[in-house]
Formats: C-alpha cells, structure tokens, sequence
C-alpha cells in the first residue's frame, strides 16, 4: 500500500532484486492522490496542502541528498591502497553517510505523516484501493515475462487470481 508516492507501483523489485537504496521517492509526493483527485473527492485545501506538503519534501530532500553526494566523493577511493589506516581515516565520513541516509528514510514517513493529517479514513481507503487496482494491473502485464525469467520451477499468478476475484 502506498498512498504517498511511486509514480506507477511499489518497486516489484522488493522481490527479485535487493539494492541498498532509499525506499523514498525522489521529488514529488502524493502524485497518485492528486491525479485521483475527483475520485477521492479532495478539497482544493486538500489539493493546495497535498502540493505544499509535497514542495517542502522536495526541497528538503534535495538539500539532504546534495550533501550526500559531497560526502559519497570524500569517501570515494582515488588512489593508493585501502588498508586498515585508510579506512580508519574514513569512519567519521561512513557514519555520517548512514545517517544522511537514515534521515532521508525517515522525512519520507514524516511528510508522508503530514499529508495524511489532511485526508479522511475514507479517503485513505479509496487511494489504497487505487494503489492496488493499479498495481495488480501494472504486475498482470508484467506476468509473462516474470514467469519466463523465473523459469518452470515458479509461475506468477498471484495478479491473476487478484484481478479474476
């Protein structure tokens, strides 16, 4: 279930493939809610709060990923040898890049926190529902080709048995 943001469905690769990357979206939040707009029956304070929300996120994740990206090149090996004393050198630099990491994770649960103070029960409902209908279907076209790449041993079905329910 989400009803933050991922532009088409959960990351299918969860299952398949194990990156040590942010589960965060970059940029924007909310998307799915706002282009379901009518369907949920969001208020224009809704929308405006959705798209404030969503600005503010964008801008403070930027933020924290330049600095990031400033920490990843002092900890990059350019030359001479790792060894002990190497990385001895760089444990403050390994800290501080697992928790502009951790927070990054954790501003994404934050303003998604702050998004849904906004929305009715009801309207969560309906967008999980959304989240769902359009998740099952993004994986049901996908069938054949999971099916062929995890070979005869496994067959996907789970989609389809959802989407005949």
């Amino acid at each position: 279930m989400c009803t933050i943001n991922h532009a088409a469905f959960a990351k299918p690769g969860y299952l398949i493939d194990t990156p040590c990357q942010s589960m965060a979206p970059a940029g924007a939040l909310f998307t799915r809610l706002l282009a379901h707009h009518a369907e949920l029956g969001l208020t224009g304070e809704q929308v405006t709060g959705l798209l404030d929300v969503s600005r503010e996120y964008h801008d403070k994740q930027v933020a924290l990923r330049l600095e990031f990206a400033r920490v990843t090149e002092q900890l990059e090996v350019k030359w001479g040898r790792v060894d002990a004393e190497f990385v001895n050198l760089r444990k403050d630099l390994i800290a501080q890049h697992a928790e502009l990491f951790a927070t990054d994770e954790a501003l994404f649960f934050e303003y998604g926190e702050r998004g849904h103070a906004l929305l009715s029960d009801r309207q969560i409902d309906a967008a999980e529902a959304i989240y769902h209908r359009e998740k099952d279907a993004g994986l049901t076209a996908l069938t054949p080709s999971l099916n062929s790449a995890v070979g005869p041993a496994f067959t996907f079905t789970a989609c389809q048995e959802a989407a005949a329910a």
